[in-house]
C-alpha cells in the first residue's frame, strides 16, 4: 500500500498549516482545504483514508459535513472532528452525526497523530510502503 491519504478540512490558515505539518511529518500524504464544499470536491476526486474536520466553517459546516460524509458510499472515510467547542452537547452531535473521534481545541499535535492513526486501517499506519 502507499501512502495514507488525510484530508483536512479548517477555515483558519494557521491552524490548517499547523495541522498538515505535523501530519505530514507522521508520513502522511495530506490535502488540506478551507472550505466544506471544497472538501466534498477533494474527496470525491481522491477518497481520503481519514477525515479531520472543523465544526466551525461559514457555509457548509463540519457537522453537516460529517453527514454528507456518512451517508454518500463513496466518500465514507472516518472523520477526526476538530473544533473549539468543546461542550458535551457538541461532542454529542458530533458523534451522531458521523464522528469517530471529537478534539477540543487546543490540542497537541501528538493527540492528533494518535487520533488518526487510530482510524488508520493496520496496512496504512505509516507513510511507508
Amino acid at each position: 500500500m502507499g501512502q495514507a491519504h488525510i484530508l483536512v478540512v479548517e477555515d483558519e490558515p494557521a491552524e490548517l498549516a499547523a495541522m498538515v505539518g505535523v501530519l505530514r511529518a507522521a508520513g502522511w500524504r495530506v490535502t488540506p482545504v478551507a472550505r466544506g464544499t471544497a472538501a466534498l470536491k477533494s474527496a470525491r476526486a481522491d477518497r481520503p483514508d481519514v477525515a479531520v474536520i472543523d465544526l466551525l466553517m461559514p457555509g457548509l459546516d463540519g457537522f453537516q459535513l460529517c453527514l454528507m460524509f456518512k451517508h454518500d458510499p463513496l466518500l465514507n472515510s472516518p472523520i477526526v472532528v476538530v473544533t473549539g467547542r468543546s461542550s458535551e452537547d457538541d461532542r454529542k452531535r458530533a458523534l451522531a452525526t458521523g464522528a469517530e473521534v471529537f478534539l477540543a481545541k487546543p490540542f497537541k499535535g501528538e493527540q492528533l497523530v494518535a487520533a488518526v492513526r487510530g482510524l488508520l486501517a493496520p496496512d496504512r499506519i505509516s507513510g511507508e510502503a
